[in-house]
């Protein structure tokens, strides 16, 4: 609910011209405005973006893992567990119990 008002708010916004949005004091015009009539716009197209928050982090082109889910963490447990079953039938060598040597 939460995420699709931000949503609609956010698009209200795109919708709006800054120019319409920007406040002049009566008489006075406000920094917004002296920079309007400098040329430089509050709300520049070309600045440099950073990486959006929503986005997981992707360090050196790689995908840090995320906890698994508990359906799939019970079926890789599962899995893991009918292939030890089934390699239970091979033998396994075991050493003996320690022995001291006397010297």
């Amino acid at each position: 609910m939460f995420k699709t008002l931000l949503l609609l708010f956010l698009a209200f916004l795109m919708l709006l011209e800054p120019e319409a949005v920007l406040a002049y004091a009566s008489g006075t015009a406000s920094v917004a405005g002296t920079e309007m009539a400098a040329g430089t716009s509050l709300f520049r197209r070309n600045a440099k973006r950073g990486r959006p928050n929503y986005k997981p982090y992707r360090g050196n082109s790689r995908h840090k893992m995320k906890k698994l889910g508990v359906y799939k963490r019970w079926r890789l447990r599962v899995k893991a567990q009918k292939k030890k079953r089934s390699r239970g039938l091979t033998p396994t060598v075991k050493a003996g119990a320690p022995v001291r040597s006397a010297k």
